[in-house]
């Protein structure tokens, strides 16, 4: 499912029209009335083993507040890529809640960039997060690499145009 599809069932209630939907929950505003709280949770992919088990640990134990989905980043430069995919597709399809993947522009080749769209395509995670990502380690600022992005909107521009039904989210780089 979508990311915007479960805010917006969250915001609106359930199906049936009364309670709050999965990733919400329901708080009175100051004048009395009900208002839904949509929340997610973001996880950084672990260097180490036992960080990643721990991780994971963690993660079991929050998905129980029913988050509305959880975010899985993406190292610079595709450094934690493997890792990032393969906590994504846990996250998907074993622990069951909904992903959204981040996927960045620094250092990274087109098709780096499609074999990862094409892995979460297969686990069935159709929501990206889009980003230019920070400078590479040592460098001041971002330079694009030759047969790469230049800025998360033409990665999205790329993401429509060969891949069509994801749900693309963006992140602005100030300067």
């Amino acid at each position: 499912m979508k990311v915007i599809e479960k805010i917006r069932a969250a915001l609106g209630g359930d199906a049936d029209g009364g309670g709050a939907a999965a990733g919400s929950s329901t708080t009175t505003l100051p004048n009395g009335g009900p208002r839904n709280v949509v929340f997610s949770f973001e996880f950084f992919p672990s260097k180490t083993e036992d960080g990643v088990d721990n991780m994971f640990d963690k993660m079991e134990r929050m998905v129980v507040h029913n988050p509305a989905f959880c975010d899985i980043t993406w190292g610079a430069g595709g450094s934690t890529s493997d890792l990032t995919l393969d906590i994504a597709n846990k996250m998907q399809n074993i622990i069951c809640v909904g992903t959204l993947m981040d996927l960045t522009c620094t250092n990274m080749l087109v098709g780096k960039i499609d074999e990862a769209l094409e892995t979460i395509k297969a686990n069935g995670i159709q929501n990206v997060l889009a980003l230019r990502g920070d400078p590479p380690r040592g460098q001041d600022k971002f330079v694009r690499i030759e047969g790469g992005f230049a800025c998360a909107r033409d990665l999205v521009r790329h993401i429509r145009s060969k891949y069509g039904d994801y749900s693309c989210w963006l992140s602005r780089f100030f300067l």
